[in-house]
């Protein structure tokens, strides 16, 4: 490979803060969020115009979920407080039934109203800014400790010099860059999930939608009933397996999408996000082959929507709205941590004696190769992530938030959902306050006071004393539905108890 040289320069310190956030995705919102709120001096650094990552940068679309079967509330704190805040905007009809995958509850929202909310959540914590900044470089003493972070934007090459960093970039860039360990996807393989390029439809008839559920009930997910499609007060729709495929075989549907329909309805009459594209192969962190992703799904996107048009009543003068500004990335790179949680970590609701963050989401892995995607069922299990999962190895003052924990492929499929991220970005957020404050490293700080302030600040974790919050109109009715009309399948049924570590 030829390669260039490029001369040395000069460039400019233009902050010192105590706490370096890197992502303004649903991690980086906790962790700068909650930073501040605990006192420190907070920059979170964004590579677009607005904040919220998945959340708004690739319109995924609705949050799942906070609520385990028997409708108890276990994904609080900053969170649960966003969900709060759209609601009181009416930009989301706040936690909602699900007809689709088994799921305790699910939260839409209109993206638009989200990167709103976002931008007053942080700058009401006094969190500061600084936008279309993309990270560059990272550089450490050689003794455990990030000194430098290098962004570019507009104005040049810029330095950042902090007391800590939390990396909420999702794909770990700055243990990259620092030479921090990680793994790449699958164990045996490396291979990742798929990408989706989630988008928005517009022009809907719900009421023609809705009859024509009820006169093709057979070919949605468990043949939900008349009642229980009039009953949702934001509509999921997931099926129809068979339909596309004949319509693959006959060249009228993209051969690489995702084999079955799964939309969800958004606060604003007639408009869907549509989780329908599905592109295999891709590594997040490969540039060619994002640039691949973006146009290939694109296409699929149109494809999916002419298909939709044709075939699914109230859907005949639907039209694209918008679609993401990047394709959604599922996995890349997981941090090599002080503890990797594992699918029985997930599974057996166990809980840690540092446990900083709660999920139960179920392992939902789509296909790195194949149809079958794995889906186990949300909120049949609630675990602790544990605060050793955000420490990479070998450095004293770096954090990782988010989809790029230290966690197993498996335990990866349930932990890396955007309300669970945000938990997490919390307690990494909270820790890195409290180190700030005292002068301490990232091993230093002492757990059970990080729990203690966690709680005190909304947070829900498992063995500590909470306020139940339960609704029950999201006792989830159907915990094992089957997932014929869907191309997918649970592998662990039998797998459930619970224990502590």
């Amino acid at each position: 490979m030829n390669v260039y040289n490029e001369p040395a320069m000069q460039v400019p310190v233009v902050a010192e803060p105590d706490v370096l956030v890197i992502g303004g995705g649903p991690a980086g919102i906790g962790a700068a969020v909650a930073a501040a709120r605990n006192g420190a001096k907070v920059l979170l650094v964004e590579r677009y115009g607005f904040v919220g990552g998945n959340l708004t940068v690739a319109m995924v679309n609705p949050m799942f979920t906070f609520h385990d079967v028997n409708g108890k509330q276990v994904i609080r704190g900053i969170a649960g407080e966003l969900v709060d805040r759209l609601v009181a905007k009416t930009v989301s009809p706040g936690h909602v039934t699900d007809l689709t995958f088994d799921n305790a509850s699910m939260s839409p929202f209109d993206p638009e109203g989200m990167k709103l909310v976002l931008f007053e959540l942080l700058q009401e914590a006094g969190v500061e800014l600084l936008l279309h900044s993309t990270f560059a470089n990272a550089y450490s003493d050689g003794n455990g400790k990030v000194t430098t972070v290098i962004v570019e934007n507009k104005s040049g090459r810029q330095a950042i010099c902090p007391k800590l960093v939390i990396d909420c970039s999702a794909d770990a860039d700055v243990v990259a860059r620092v030479g921090a360990p990680f793994v790449k996807g699958r164990e045996s393989d490396g291979a990742m999930q798929p990408v989706t390029l989630f988008y928005r439809v517009a022009g809907v008839n719900m009421s023609n939608l809705k009859a024509w559920m009820k006169a093709n009930r057979h070919l949605l997910k468990d043949s939900p009933t008349d009642e229980e499609i009039d009953a949702q007060s934001a509509l999921a729709f997931l099926g129809m397996k068979e339909i596309i495929k004949e319509a693959m075989e006959r060249g009228e549907y993209p051969k690489d999408a995702a084999p079955r329909i799964l939309m969800y309805e958004l606060p604003q009459d007639g408009q869907f996000a549509i989780n329908c594209t599905r592109l295999q192969g891709i590594d997040g962190t490969n540039v060619f082959d994002l640039t691949r992703a973006e146009v290939e799904t694109r296409y699929q996107a149109w494809a999916v929507t002419e298909f939709m048009k044709r075939t699914i009543g109230g859907f005949e003068h639907a039209y694209i709205l918008d679609t993401g500004v990047q394709v959604g990335i599922r996995e890349t790179r997981h941090i090599v941590g002080d503890y990797a949680m594992t699918e029985q970590d997930v599974l057996n609701s166990r809980s840690f004696a540092d446990g900083i963050a709660c999920g139960t989401f179920a392992i939902d892995i789509h296909p790195p190769e194949g149809e079958q995607q794995v889906f186990t069922g949300s909120g049949k299990a609630v675990y602790e992530v544990p605060y050793r999962c955000l420490l990479p190895q070998g450095f004293d003052n770096l954090l990782v938030a988010g989809r790029c924990i230290s966690a197993s492929h498996t335990a990866f499929g349930s932990v890396r959902v955007m309300a669970t991220a945000m938990g997490i970005g919390q307690g990494a957020g909270t820790a890195a306050a409290m180190a700030a404050a005292n002068s301490l490293t990232t091993r230093q700080v002492d757990v059970e006071l990080l729990r203690s302030l966690l709680m005190e600040q909304g947070q829900y974790l498992i063995t500590e004393e909470a306020e139940e919050l339960v609704d029950p109109g999201l006792r989830l009715s159907k915990e094992n539905g089957s997932g014929g009309t869907a191309s997918h399948h649970n592998p662990f049924a039998d797998q459930v108890s619970g224990s502590k570590s």
